[in-house]
C-alpha cells in the first residue's frame, strides 16, 4: 500500500489488508490463484469446477474485519458473510477454504 493510499482509505484499513497479504501468501504456496481486489481477496482453485454459468472455477472473495461476536477481533470472512477463521489463524484459514472451495491438484 502506498503512502498515498494510507492516507485516502486510512490507517484503520491497513490491519485488514495485511492480514489478507499474509493469508494470500500462504494460499499461493498451497496452489490457489489469488487475486487481491478492493474489499476483499479473490481465491480460486483452478482445478475445480465452479459451481454454476459464469463461474468456470471454484473461487470466492475473502474479506477481513472484526467480529462482532469476537470482542472486534479481526476474522477472515467468506462472500457470504460466514466467518472462516480469526484472522491470526492463517493455518486454520487455509484448512477450511480447502474444505469448501477443494485442495488445487
Amino acid at each position: 500500500m502506498s503512502v498515498t493510499d494510507h492516507h485516502e482509505h486510512g490507517a484503520d484499513t491497513d490491519e485488514p489488508c495485511s492480514r489478507l497479504q499474509a493469508l494470500a501468501m500462504h494460499l499461493k504456496v498451497h496452489g490457489f490463484a489469488v487475486e487481491a481486489v478492493a474489499g476483499g481477496l479473490i481465491v480460486r482453485n483452478m482445478s475445480r469446477a465452479g459451481c454454476c454459468a459464469g463461474q468456470e472455477v471454484a473461487g470466492d472473495t475473502i474479506s477481513c474485519r472484526p467480529h462482532g461476536g469476537d470482542g472486534g477481533r479481526y476474522w477472515y470472512f467468506t462472500s457470504w458473510l460466514r466467518p472462516i477463521a480469526e484472522s491470526e489463524r492463517v493455518t486454520d484459514a487455509v484448512v477450511m477454504i480447502k474444505g469448501y472451495l477443494g485442495a488445487p491438484g
